[in-house]
């Protein structure tokens, strides 16, 4: 397989508490489940030179945004292909986010509602520092997408915001689904604030949520699932897109749900997405496959 795009982690660190993120528990930051850290340059090098037929470079968070990456510029710089930078948009100086803009970076700004809703997911996200930076990018000539994902709470704001867009001179207005679409939100101190509830309410908030004992099974999850004794019938969008990802360690391995399980040592033969695809026929599938991708259900869903 050529691989085509790549799926970058430019960094596991992040300045937000989105409830539904697998970085944290309900935005509480349990410490020590995952461990933050930025790609640096030299390491992000030398994966690239492993991938010369490239055609499309996503700088886009796995557990972390990639504009927290103080190097996120000279990332870019290096990739000599059509790039994408996925980013809650608060994070960065003028110089990095007109140097993107010159360069000819695509942003997608993940921003949900406007500014008396989105940080009720994009917790300590502000208002401000969002707007300032669309502006200094799409001023500079940036080319940038707004990417609203839908819940109860900022269903009401979808045309404002498309109109916003609009006015601020974003090139197109993405409404999104991605899944996650309902839990509690905790504040800092581990205290449930509100809750995140699907657009139809076809969910309420649950009477009374036990934190201590979901930050326990929090921190014991992603190594907890165990396939069943049965095969998995699994579309694998990674192979359909011929690409990999590479973690902020700069470890390249096939999709970003392995991303999570990786061994301390770089990936290199692309014929690891073959050994995958045989064992999804048999009944001992890839734990990571069957939980990401199984046919029974989605055990865990992430977005991109």
């Amino acid at each position: 397989m050529t691989v085509k795009q790549i799926h970058v982690e430019a960094s596991t660190y992040c300045n937000a508490r989105c409830p539904l993120c697998p970085r944290n528990h309900y935005g509480y930051n349990v410490t020590g489940v995952y461990p933050e850290l930025n790609l640096s340059v030299e390491k992000f090098k030398h994966c690239l030179s492993d991938f010369p037929n490239r055609e499309l470079v996503l700088f886009n968070g796995n557990l972390g945004d990639p504009m927290m990456n103080p190097d996120i510029l000279r990332l870019a710089q290096l990739v000599g292909c059509e790039t994408q930078v996925t980013t809650n948009g608060s994070i960065g100086n003028s110089m990095t986010w007109k140097g993107l803009a010159r360069l000819g970076v695509e942003v997608i700004f993940s921003v949900d509602g406007l500014e008396d809703t989105n940080h009720l997911y994009r917790q300590d996200v502000l208002w401000t520092k969002v707007i300032e930076r669309m502006n200094w990018f799409i001023q500079a000539g940036g080319n940038a997408i707004w990417k609203f994902v839908v819940f109860k709470h900022n269903s009401h704001q979808k045309e404002k915001a498309k109109e916003l867009s609009r006015d601020l001179g974003f090139q197109n207005f993405w409404l999104v689904d991605h899944g996650r679409n309902y839990g509690p939100v905790l504040d800092k101190k581990a205290r449930v604030t509100h809750w995140i509830l699907p657009e139809d309410g076809s969910k309420v908030p649950e009477s009374c949520y036990d934190v201590k004992a979901g930050i326990e099974r929090y921190k014991k999850t992603h190594n907890n699932f165990k396939p069943e004794q049965k095969k998995y019938d699994i579309s694998c969008e990674h192979l359909e897109k011929a690409s990999v990802f590479i973690d902020a360690r700069g470890r390249v391995s096939p999709c970003c749900y392995q991303g999570f399980d990786l061994p301390d040592r770089p990936f290199r033969e692309l014929q690891e997405f073959n050994n995958l695809r045989k064992t999804w026929e048999t009944t001992e599938c890839d734990r990571v496959c069957a939980e990401s991708c199984g046919s029974k259900k989605m055990f865990r869903t992430f977005s991109h």
